[in-house]
């Protein structure tokens, strides 16, 4: 069984500042095999496991006031899931995996994607950049009009999903690194020139 330690979510963290932290997971019979602390703004409020044999999880108070504060995650989670197919079922299990996907994914050393149009929390397709690939080199690569038309989305952990390359921004020093590093598959003056069309003038 795996063991993962996470850094305290910030007061500003996505899913009401709900998190999953110390999750430890390993095979099951029918679903994954886990046990994770479940966090609020940093502060534990319960452990959270499931045995792996398709049940729903288990929550075990971890402070004075824990059952009123799992009670509260219930209620959070019954507005998070209200637009899905399946809200009103276990809305609180779903949250708990939708929080341990996001933990899996910020702990990722490399970049993950989403390409034409997929729709990663039901289906798991997600794509993995090469090791060898920045982060800034892969927004920059897939910024390119050669990805256009597939959509591409990139794994931002401080909204905890997907987001459109388009509408995150590079520092001027970064696309250079990025302009710099691909100039090795494409010709140099064509690489910063396709690097600056990204950056405002008024940024130089």
């Amino acid at each position: 069984m795996s063991h993962h330690d996470d850094h305290a979510a910030p007061p500003n963290a996505p899913y009401g500042g709900y998190a999953i932290t110390r999750l430890r997971e390993a095979g099951g019979d029918e679903t994954t095999r886990f046990e994770a602390t479940l966090t609020h703004h940093g502060q534990p409020i319960a452990r959270v496991s499931n045995g792996g044999t398709g049940g729903s999880h288990t929550y075990r108070a971890l402070r004075a006031d824990g059952w009123a504060a799992i009670d509260a995650f219930g209620q959070y989670a019954q507005g998070w899931n209200l637009e899905s197919p399946y809200s009103g079922w276990c809305d609180d299990d779903q949250l708990v995996d939708r929080l341990i996907s996001v933990a899996r994914l910020n702990r990722m050393r490399r970049t993950p994607l989403v390409l034409d149009g997929g729709d990663p929390w039901q289906t798991g397709d997600i794509h993995v950049a090469p090791a060898s690939m920045t982060r800034a080199e892969v927004l920059e690569m897939h910024r390119s009009p050669a990805y256009s038309h597939r959509q591409p989305r990139i794994w931002d952990g401080t909204v905890g999903d997907f987001v459109p390359v388009a509408s995150l921004d590079l520092t001027v020093e970064q696309v250079v690194a990025a302009a710099t590093r691909l100039a090795d598959a494409i010709d140099m003056q064509e690489a910063f020139a396709h690097a600056a069309s990204y950056v405002r003038p008024d940024d130089w």
